[in-house]
């Protein structure tokens, strides 16, 4: 704790990490225990920096791994990287601005395949630093990745074991297919942008107080609490929020309900109106403009050492369109 009794978490987290790190903490788990329990990790496509859902089941994994250590198991897990298919050719496609497989040829397989090679390498430094921080046990200096020869030949191996045990059968199924491509696709290729699918994602409503005692004296002298309604489709960063941006040249009302005053944006008075019981008259217009500087109180309160924390701010991103076009989720009340 510091001196305004705020937990300084990045102190903890490091403090940690280094004790871990330090003391071989992961390695001497390993050696606790002489009977193995097998644990296959399924990697992710090194084509990105991870997000919310690779970095949940990677914490889903290492819960796994953990419980069956202190079950008396020593549990060996090697970090990995899943370098075949569409979605690592179609990455350093883009980046070559390469539009047909004429050009792959044109270009030639092993230099193409040397570029396929360094995009895996690319996001190892970024994805170690996730891993680590969110405390994950896992062998990142040698991992196993589906590109190296000893792993591909162990591929064919099992494929020949179960040859021989009668378990491969030839026969007939219809796939999608990619012209461009000249290939087949799995499910996960015809998924992986979104074009054959409706995408929707999860969105969530919130308000937050109001600090500033002055702000819009307007609104009257009898005390009511002042609330920022705001929007978000990222809900997991909220307990990490430090800012609320508003668009400068868009319109916001200040309306009453009968737990206090809220602001919100003017294209949504309507789609809020019944579920707030907001009042008929408009209490106050204000521009986005008139919103900047407006401190708040965050639903999760941290030192985060800067004064500009926990304001609103001006964001050229934020806009109505999407708000006015779906159905919001739900208010969490601070």
């Amino acid at each position: 704790m510091n001196g305004k009794d705020f937990p300084d978490f990045h102190a903890m987290e490091t403090e940690i990490l280094k004790v871990w790190r330090d003391g071989n903490i992961f390695e001497k788990s390993l050696a606790l225990h002489a009977e193995e329990h097998v644990f296959y990790d399924g990697p992710p496509f090194p084509t990105g920096s991870p997000h919310y859902g690779t970095i949940f089941v990677s914490v889903v994994k290492d819960c796994i791994a953990r419980y069956f250590t202190m079950a008396g198991k020593s549990v060996p897990r090697a970090w990995g990287w899943d370098c075949h298919g569409l979605p690592i050719e179609t990455a350093v496609e883009k980046k070559l601005g390469i539009t047909n497989k004429k050009q792959i040829v044109e270009l030639g397989a092993e230099k193409f395949n040397a570029e396929c090679r360094n995009l895996v390498m690319d996001y190892h430094d970024s994805w170690r630093e996730y891993i680590e921080k969110v405390g994950r046990w896992v062998d990142y200096e040698h991992p196993y990745r589906t590109l190296d020869r000893d792993y591909m030949e162990s591929v064919i191996w099992a494929f020949k074991e179960c040859w021989n045990g009668g378990l491969i059968y030839k026969d007939y199924r219809v796939a999608p297919y990619c012209y461009r491509c000249e290939t087949t696709l799995s499910i996960s290729d015809t998924r992986d942008s979104g074009a054959t699918r409706p995408k929707v994602d999860t969105s969530v409503v919130v308000r937050l107080r109001v600090t500033d005692d002055q702000a819009f004296p307007a609104r009257g002298s009898d005390g009511d609490e002042l609330y920022l309604l705001a929007w978000t489709t990222t809900p997991w960063t909220l307990p990490g929020n430090v800012a609320l941006g508003v668009g400068r040249e868009l319109q916001y009302v200040l309306v009453r309900s009968p737990d206090g005053l809220y602001i919100l944006a003017a294209d949504l008075l309507e789609v809020w109106r019944d579920k707030l019981e907001l009042g008929a008259p408009i209490m106050l217009e204000i521009s986005g403009q008139e919103l900047i500087g407006l401190h708040y109180e965050p639903l999760v309160r941290a030192d985060t050492g800067s004064e500009r924390s926990y304001q609103v701010v001006a964001a050229d991103f934020v806009n109505f369109t999407v708000a006015l076009n779906r159905s919001i989720s739900e208010v969490i009340e601070k």
